[in-house]
């Protein structure tokens, strides 16, 4: 029998635990199946014998993800016969460790989850950026609760910039879901001059509601990226942003096409005004292109690394 694994990362008393009870005890989601929680720290939230007996669990408690090797999940398979597992990772250790050892072969990574304490957000990125990317870059879903009073465009254009594809859930201090968000700030009824300290808002906006965009007039200010082989006028043009850490330092770009390698210096950024048009990509989701109409050579950015506020 193939047992489904679901793993948790995120900061201690960031909401982990408190996320598997709620999922466990979601009469939605378990439906009398029996259940192995496998945690690798314990927080102010704990798994109390009503719960356990409750939801038909067990835990078990170990000090290391690196402890989880291939033949310690075979032991555990062997002494818990249960049918699926649940992984509560400790928030100081690299998640990679896990997925680099992997699982055995009747254990199936079902889904990657990580909660994380809007309130505090800044504070991680500032301070354990490279934690923050490992919990981020592996996750399916990331849960940013105590959302309350916090810029949630802030917090999506971060999160996206490290994993484009993950699906954000903002929750309130009592636990409700609220994911709307005040979207504002670039005025699509009218000709988008993006400003140098706009880059990164505006294209992870880009990257989240490409059809926002589409057929609109749109002034931004680039530096070559790559060629595109197959094509003599079309280039991949953007800036570079500051992912995981100095050492980390990515392309956030976008198509532009009638703009050949030979008519510019790739060493200079350029002004470029087109209209975006939104086209499906080999993925199947759009994205934004630019056509370009017209470009000049322009002065780099004061802060030439993107930020995300």
């Amino acid at each position: 029998m193939v047992k489904p694994v679901y793993v948790f990362s995120g900061f201690l008393d960031s909401g982990k635990t408190r996320a598997i009870k709620e999922s466990l005890c979601n009469p939605n989601f378990n439906d009398g199946e029996s259940t192995l929680i496998i945690a690798f720290e314990q927080g102010d939230e704990e798994y109390d014998d009503k719960f356990l007996k409750a939801c038909d669990c067990r835990v078990i408690y170990l000090d290391s993800i690196k402890d989880l090797t291939i033949d310690m999940q075979k032991q555990l398979d062997h002494d818990y016969p249960v049918e699926r597992i649940f992984i509560e990772l400790n928030g100081m250790e690299d998640d990679n460790i896990l997925y680099e050892t992997g699982f055995i072969s009747n254990w199936e990574l079902a889904q990657t989850l990580t909660t994380i304490d809007a309130s505090s957000f800044n504070l991680y990125m500032t301070n354990m950026r490279q934690f923050m990317f490992n919990h981020i870059v592996n996750a399916e879903v990331v849960i940013l609760n105590r959302a309350d009073n916090v810029d949630r465009r802030y917090l999506r254009n971060n999160i996206k910039s490290i994993n484009q594809m993950v699906e954000i859930i903002y929750e309130d201090k009592d636990g409700n879901v609220t994911n709307k968000i005040d979207d504002d700030m670039f005025d699509v009824s009218k000709d988008l001059d993006i400003e140098d300290i706009d880059y990164g808002l505006w294209y992870m906006d880009a990257v989240d509601n490409p059809m926002k965009y589409d057929n609109k007039i749109i002034t931004i200010k680039v530096k070559f990226v790559e060629e595109v082989a197959e094509y003599d006028n079309v280039l991949i043009m953007g800036r570079r942003a500051m992912v995981c850490c100095a050492n980390d330092i990515q392309d956030i770009a976008l198509t532009i096409v009638n703009i050949r390698k030979a008519d510019i210096d790739i060493n200079k950024y350029y002004s470029v005004k087109g209209v975006i048009h939104c086209l499906k990509a080999t993925d199947g989701n759009k994205t934004c292109v630019l056509y370009a109409k017209e470009y000049k050579e322009a002065e780099a950015p004061k802060e030439e690394l993107v930020t995300f506020n």
